[in-house]
């Protein structure tokens, strides 16, 4: 009789010991279930947060240029120790009227003295060629995908540093490109791409905004019969 309550007993202390390892399973899910949704939640927030600021910072831009300046100095001072091109395939109106070779304009920004002989080395690939390539591949571009479009910077050059690109297209031709890059010890995250990226619509429209406003504003002569 006694035999028969011990072993009931411990088959009771058993089923009790599943059962509070089940519960302690089901708690660790929620905890980082919940541990999960709060980083989602803080990365949305500071996801917000980067593109306000940035929208906030472009607000006094009344040409490319000075967008350029806007949004260069934005990430350099926003993501660490980056270094940014900035490059526009068509400036003022002048430039809307010539060809799609033309050389687009570049805009570098830099606080790492480090790599101030960058801009010279890849500055002459930095073409309308390739700008129209990274627009349509409509994602970030690596190091690797922009080799295979024609980015021969050099090896000793792709060596020294982590670099991506992003296109701006507002839904038609290729408006530009904003390159990143920093030394190689310290490669380019995709939380900071992520972040660039997430910006990109909003310049898109604001170049776009620009280039029709100048077109508007050009100063036209009437032919002479």
């Amino acid at each position: 009789m006694k035999e028969e309550r011990n072993s009931k007993l411990r088959q009771l202390i058993r089923k009790l010991n599943n059962i509070r390892r089940i519960q302690k399973q089901k708690i660790d899910i929620l905890c980082n279930d919940i541990i999960a949704a709060h980083g989602t939640f803080i990365n949305h927030l500071k996801s917000f947060r980067f593109a306000a600021d940035f929208y906030e910072n472009l607000l006094g831009a009344t040409n490319l240029d000075s967008l350029a300046g806007s949004a260069g100095a934005f990430f350099a001072e926003n993501i660490a120790d980056c270094s940014i091109a900035i490059i526009f395939t068509a400036g003022d109106a002048l430039h809307q009227q010539q060809s799609e070779a033309s050389a687009p304009q570049i805009h570098f920004y830099s606080k790492d003295s480090r790599l101030e002989d960058i801009p010279s080395h890849i500055g002459p690939v930095l073409t309308a060629k390739m700008v129209e390539a990274v627009c349509q591949n409509s994602k970030v571009c690596s190091a690797d995908d922009l080799c295979k479009m024609g980015f021969f910077a050099g090896p000793a050059v792709l060596k020294r540093i982590s670099l991506a690109a992003i296109g701006l297209n507002n839904t038609g031709p290729a408006l530009g490109m904003i390159l990143l890059y920093r030394c190689a010890d310290s490669p380019l995250c995709d939380s900071e791409l992520s972040l660039v990226s997430s910006v990109v619509k909003g310049l898109a429209k604001a170049v776009k905004a620009l280039q029709t406003s100048a077109s508007s504003v050009e100063p036209h002569t009437d032919s002479i019969a």
